[in-house]
């Protein structure tokens, strides 16, 4: 052995979620396909949180079609599957939220505006894993929210930009011995650059959490209200008198989101867990 030569560094195990819920991990390097995890930094790389962003910036093989002219209805593309907020396309890609699913039940939508971005802990996307069942055709976005047990303190942001843009988000978690509670407030409007192209979207999270020795049970709830408006195809001939003109419109989506729900983890034995949503 030659003097001076260093130790390499000791492997470091990588642990990713096997199913829609949060409460078991197994070597990535045992994974029987690709497993892509962005935690919560990455989604806000750019600024604010951005779940479709860091999606299409941070992982191989996405990318995102503005087809709708909103940038918070974007369509998300993975190995030729797509995934729409709109009616019409066929669904390639699963969403589940906390283990619950969160596509629509009528045309597997996913509405990326009722997602509270702030309050997501991590993100992971799977080529094709069979546990979440068979319409993840291309893969399965697996979103994992915070609570008060893994983001606890407080925060209120501020944030603005061109064309009336405005960002504000309270976020606060505390943990008090074996219970813990998490909420999360966002409020979001931007005029857009073209006429009629605003955007208002309000988002609440909540988390109470209670942590045992072996077990840990969660209720939550989401609400969500959104008012997204996309400009249409416009004529070449009024373009050229005014690149901002709006031929057909408004063109609206409105939406209301409301979810309860409740998560269980036991932990039967050291190798043996029972999950529930």
């Amino acid at each position: 052995m030659a003097y001076g030569q260093t130790q390499p560094p000791p492997d470091q195990t990588i642990y990713v979620r096997i199913s829609p819920l949060s409460g078991s991990g197994i070597s990535i390097r045992n994974f029987p396909h690709q497993v892509q995890v962005l935690p919560s930094e990455d989604l806000t790389k750019n600024g604010v949180a951005n779940a479709t962003q860091a999606l299409s910036q941070r992982v191989a093989g996405v990318n995102l079609v503005n087809s709708q002219a909103n940038p918070y209805q974007p369509t998300v593309l993975y190995h030729g599957f797509e995934l729409s907020p709109i009616q019409g396309t066929p669904a390639g890609l699963s969403v589940y939220v906390n283990g619950a699913r969160f596509n629509t039940p009528f045309g597997d939508l996913a509405i990326w505006s009722l997602l509270p971005n702030e309050a997501i802990h991590s993100l992971s996307l799977e080529d094709g894993n069979p546990v979440f069942g068979l319409n993840a055709l291309g893969g399965a976005i697996n979103v994992v929210m915070k609570n008060g047990f893994n983001s606890s303190g407080g925060q209120v942001e501020l944030s603005g930009g061109s064309f009336d843009k405005l960002d504000a988000n309270l976020e606060y978690g505390k943990q008090a011995g074996n219970v813990a509670a998490y909420v999360d407030l966002n409020e979001t409007h931007e005029a857009g650059w073209r006429d009629a192209q605003s955007s208002d979207i309000q988002n609440f999270y909540g988390d109470i959490g209670w942590r045992g020795a072996r077990a840990e049970l969660h209720l939550n709830a989401t609400l969500a209200n959104s008012d997204l408006n996309g400009p249409g195809s416009v004529p070449v001939q009024l373009l050229a008198a005014d690149p901002a003109a709006q031929f057909t419109g408004p063109n609206s989506i409105a939406d209301k989101y409301a979810k309860f729900s409740a998560t269980m983890d036991d932990q039967l034995t050291g190798d043996t867990s029972l999950q529930a949503v």
